[in-house]
């Protein structure tokens, strides 16, 4: 099952609202950036796990996999599989 517009849409609105940006780019990297920072990861991973009802798990916890809306997409594609 892939993620939809509507999910991407989400997970965007969800990382702009809570870092007070205008505007992100879907492969913008928001740590390397600085836009975020690792307390910030534990909301988002928070936001991914009741919003698309799946379970984040240890193995699952590598900064690559959130640290994009494209990244989040690919491991939530990655986690209905």
């Amino acid at each position: 099952m892939t993620v939809d517009a509507a999910e991407a849409t989400a997970i965007s609105n969800f990382i702009m609202e809570s870092c007070d940006l205008a505007q992100l780019a879907d492969d913008c990297d928001i740590f390397e950036t600085r836009i975020a920072n690792s307390l910030f990861s534990i909301e988002l991973m928070t936001f991914i796990e009741s919003e698309f009802s799946v379970k984040i798990m240890t193995a699952d916890l590598g900064m690559s996999n959130f640290n994009s809306v494209n990244a989040i997409e690919r491991f939530l594609e990655r986690k209905r599989v």
